[in-house]
């Protein structure tokens, strides 16, 4: 009897081992990876007096090698010779502006057929035509045709290190602004990233307000449409009323934390004085920045 009964029960065993070899294999197999970190970085502008290169100095003394730098031009880009000699390694986020109806009928072609050409290749370069076109009297059909003829044309040059980013404001997102952001959307074919411009806003009531509510909006756009996102400008004032500058660089590491758990791939910090003060001259919020870009 003992006998039958180890013989019956050893096609059991064998099952259930199997079983569990199954389960084991199944779940070391559709493990996720992790998502890559973030890239943080920010704006370089000039003090009075000062060159790009020196005030690109002045930062990387200041915060160390940046991830990411943001890059303006009003017009049609700067060659990659000038920009890499301003920047040298480091990754762009780079946007640039001209007139809709030129761009599409193919005036700027050969322009930037050569510049997406020669863009890096070893490093993302994540290009924005026009950023912000909502507070500019920009025709929006004409605005998304160009941007689909520019893309086509970054197509050409076969880099995958091309991202092109629409980059919109926070404010488009939210039902009282009485935007639509599909308005200025050229479509998932033309763009690979969306990126947007979120301050802290809180100045007007004297608080820190928490990224989780500015930036919920961004991470709930980019999960429906199932596209990386990033931010391309953020910043906030310092405010006596809510902590001063300690308040702010609590804000920053929040900021950071909140961009990194919910996936962005960029966020530059505007470091500059235009409409607000939003430059880090303190010592806890330069210090906050650059624990966060040193990572």
């Amino acid at each position: 009897m003992r006998e039958s009964r180890s013989r019956a029960w050893t096609p059991s065993i064998v099952a259930l081992t199997s079983l569990l070899a199954l389960v084991m294999g199944s779940l070391t197999v559709t493990a996720t990876p992790a998502a890559a970190a973030p890239r943080f970085g920010g704006t370089v502008f000039e003090r009075p007096g000062e060159t790009y290169a020196q005030a690109y100095q002045r930062v990387t003394r200041t915060y160390g090698n940046l991830d990411a730098i943001r890059l303006f031009f009003p017009g049609a880009p700067s060659s990659w010779r000038k920009i890499r000699a301003k920047v040298h390694q480091t990754p762009v986020v780079v946007s640039f502006r001209m007139d809709p109806r030129a761009v599409a009928s193919g005036r700027y072609d050969r322009s930037m057929r050569r510049w997406f050409a020669t863009a890096p290749t070893n490093r993302p370069t994540y290009w924005s035509y026009w950023h912000e076109p909502e507070n500019d009297s920009v025709n929006k059909t004409a605005y998304r045709r160009a941007w689909r003829h520019l893309d086509k044309l970054a197509d050409q040059a076969k880099n995958r290190q091309l991202k092109s980013t629409l980059i919109l404001m926070c404010w488009t997102l939210d039902r009282a602004s009485g935007r639509n952001w599909r308005s200025y959307y050229a479509g998932p074919r033309a763009i690979r990233v969306l990126a947007f411009d979120c301050y802290n806003t809180g100045r007007k009531s004297n608080v820190y307000k928490r990224p989780k509510a500015i930036l919920k909006n961004v991470v709930r756009l980019a999960r429906r449409v199932g596209k990386p996102w990033g931010i391309a400008e953020f910043g906030s004032t310092s405010i006596p009323a809510a902590g001063g500058n300690a308040g702010r660089a609590r804000w920053l590491r929040n900021y950071a934390s909140y961009v990194q758990l919910k996936g962005g791939v960029f966020a530059t910090y505007f470091d500059s004085h235009v409409g607000y003060d939003y430059r880090l001259h303190d010592r806890p919020s330069r210090t906050a920045w650059r624990k966060i870009i040193q990572r």
